[in-house]
């Protein structure tokens, strides 16, 4: 299925229109299951991934990392 069989099954504007509602649904799972890393070091955030099962909370103090080093 490409564009053009999309498009000349439904007018133009609803092929975008779809493109829209999936690309809002990316966004809403994006903001609700990926993990925010800004501000965090590697080694954070690879514990982070580690402890994914064990616990759920956002931050990672600093003296985890340093079981790392």
């Amino acid at each position: 299925m490409s564009f053009l069989s999309v498009s000349s099954a439904i007018i133009v504007v609803g092929t975008f229109f779809i493109f829209s509602m999936i690309s809002a649904l990316f966004v809403v799972f994006a903001y609700k299951f990926v993990l925010e890393t800004k501000g965090k070091s590697l080694e954070e955030i690879e514990l982070l991934f580690q402890n994914e099962g064990e616990s759920k909370v956002g931050e990672v103090e600093l003296r985890d990392a340093e079981h790392l080093v």
